[in-house]
Parts: structure tokens; sequence; C-alpha cells
């Protein structure tokens, strides 16, 4: 997910050696198109806010609803190391047991949302407290989440900044944020210091004792980079040159350890974890988990939208034993894919910024 950190404006200051420059200038340049795409994706895409049960007050709902909700695969769930479907309640009772449950969504499907904050019910029912980690949060709005009551939950979202930054209708997350505080679970900050962030994009570094926290030391194989690379391509629709992606990947590196630090962290504690995330976040080969202890127990699960054409598990590419342990399949925003919806804007933007380069 790409905001306003990201902002073309932002520039070294003091002299820089012409070569270096040129990095952070290419750096700078496809940042502001994946700002760009970001928002012309977002802006557009109307989201459906649903009830939970720790709820009082909620806001205001968007009007669209899900479509294809009659498909045979909604609602279903299925373990990927047996290829074999399973209840909801068979797979809540495996999941409250695990140290990390990593909850993977498609940031503006409100049932993606749902489930989530059932997953964080279903601890509070188990009896457990984990922390709740969240993609969505920066570490500078801690401030508004320590000691957070049920009652403080419809006015986060003005606090939190929350779709000034981009991010989808606030009703499909409040529900989340109800059930931790319901429950007296504590929500932590996700996302990497929005400076560090744009350092990383432009080629540097972490602080040493930053980098330690986080293991940053820990690279990624040939194989896993060029996996990334492959799914930024596909998410900015070709448009952007590959090698322009390049800032992307460290970017995502920092995002994924960030998330991974609080979770590892809650182990001293012995309470737990849970992700709420992008699916590109909770995958097993290159995501998050890739930074837990290896001796921790958990679970990363897919919220998966339908396609009106596929009906078998060995239809969807997400259904990879090697990505997650579990995919639950919902209905989607919407059919259109949005590489074909935005191509003519997406072919301006990818032209400008190929003039940039």
């Amino acid at each position: 997910m790409f905001d306003d950190a990201f902002n073309p404006s932002i520039r070294t200051v003091g002299k820089v050696p012409p070569q270096e420059q040129n990095m952070l200038n290419k750096a700078i340049n496809v940042l502001s198109f994946a700002v760009a795409y970001s928002a012309l994706v977002v802006s557009s895409e109307a989201a459906s806010g649903q009830d939970g049960r720790a709820q009082n007050e909620l806001s205001e709902k968007p009007k669209t609803e899900l479509i294809l909700t009659d498909h045979p695969l909604v609602d279903t769930v299925w373990d990927l190391k047996t290829g074999k479907q399973i209840s909801q309640d068979a797979f809540w009772r495996l999941a409250v047991t695990q140290d990390h449950l990593l909850v993977g969504e498609k940031h503006d499907n409100p049932r993606h949302h749902e489930i989530q904050a059932e997953a964080v019910h279903q601890m509070g029912v188990a009896g457990r407290k984990p922390l709740i980690v969240m993609e969505m949060v920066e570490p500078k709005y801690q401030q508004w989440l320590t000691d957070l009551k049920p009652e403080d939950v419809s006015g986060l979202s003005d606090k939190l900044e929350w779709e000034k930054r981009g991010w989808p209708a606030w009703s499909m997350y409040e529900p989340i944020f109800k059930e931790a505080a319901f429950y007296g679970m504590t929500i932590a900050p996700g996302a990497p210091e929005r400076e560090l962030l744009i350092k990383v994009g432009k080629g540097g570094v972490p602080p040493e004792d930053v980098s330690k926290d986080l293991m940053w030391s820990q690279k990624f194989s040939k194989e896993q980079h060029e996996s990334l690379l492959d799914e930024l391509e596909r998410s900015h629709c070709g448009v952007v040159p590959r090698k322009s992606l390049e800032p992307l990947v460290e970017m995502q590196r920092l995002k994924d350890a960030s998330m991974g630090l609080p979770m590892r962290s809650a182990m001293k504690t012995e309470q737990g974890s849970v992700l709420i995330a992008g699916t590109g976040h909770t995958r097993k080969d290159r995501g998050v988990p890739w930074w837990l202890d290896s001796n921790d127990s958990r679970l990363s699960l897919a919220a998966v939208e339908v396609n009106s054409d596929n009906f078998q598990l060995s239809d969807y590419s997400l259904a990879d034993v090697n990505r997650f342990d579990y995919v639950w399949f919902t209905g989607r925003v919407e059919t259109i894919d949005p590489c074909e919806k935005y191509a003519e804007q997406l072919k301006k933007m990818g032209k400008k910024h190929t003039q940039k380069e």
C-alpha cells in the first residue's frame, strides 16, 4: 500500500554526487508512480462495511456490495497441505492454538475484514490476548492505541488519519479495532517509520541498532528477490520498467521486517500475535512469516476472491502451500481487472515515468 509518504517533492538536502542523485531520482520517480497508481485504484473503489459482535456504533458504511457471492467456493476454507476443505469451526479451533495467526486481505474487500475481525474475536473467546499487529498503522499513532477502550474506537479514524493516508473505508476496519478493544488486546503498529521507509526506498539502510532489531541482515535469495519483482511488475500492470521497481523490493522487505519485529517481541510474554495485512505480506515464502522465529507455531490464511470461471482449488494461484497454509474464498469487489479498467490512465502515467527515467 503506497500513500502520500512517497511524495515526489521529497528531495535530499545539500550536494549529492551526480551518480547518487541519479539513483535517488529514479527511486523517487518509481515511488511517485506507485503513489499515483495506488490513488487511481483506491479512489475508485467503494467498499462495504459490516457489523461485528463487539460493536455498538460503527462509522457510516459505503453502499457497494460484493458480487459472485453465490459462487460455490464462497466461504469455503481449504487446507493447502492436504488440498481438502475443512469447516470454518475446525479452522478456528486450530487457528487459536497458534503462536502467530496471519490473516491476509485484499484491502478493499469488506468480507476479508469480517474474517479478520472474527479472528480477533475467536482469540478472545479462547481466552487469549494476542498482540494485534496492523500493517496500516505507523509508529507515530501508537499514542492513540495505548489502553484503547471500545468507546474510543469510533473516533480513531481521524486520529489515525486513516482515509487521508489512502486506506479504504474505515468502516471496514473498525470492527477489528472494536473486537481487540473489547477483549483488552493491545494493538501495535506494523508499518515502519515513514522517514525510514523513504530512506530505504532511496537505497539507504536502517541505523545499526534498528537493523539489528529488524534482523535486516537476513537477505533474500535470488529466487525470493525475483519472485517479489514479478509480483510488483504485475501489480503495476507492466507499465513500470522492471529495473525501476528495485527500490520497492527493499521497501517491501522493510515493511515485512517491521511487522515481524513486534510479533517476535510478543513471544517474550508468550502472548503471541495476530497480523492484519495484505496477502502479499502474509505469504510464507518471503513475507512476514519469513521474519519470525522458526520455533514459533504460525498459521497463514489468505482471503481470496473467487473468479466467475474458476471452481476448483487448483484454479487459484494463491492456493499454494508454499505461500499460505489455508485459503478462505470470498465474493469479489468487482470483476474488471484494474489494469484493463485504467489502461489509458496507466499508459499515460507510464510514458511520463519513462520520460523521467
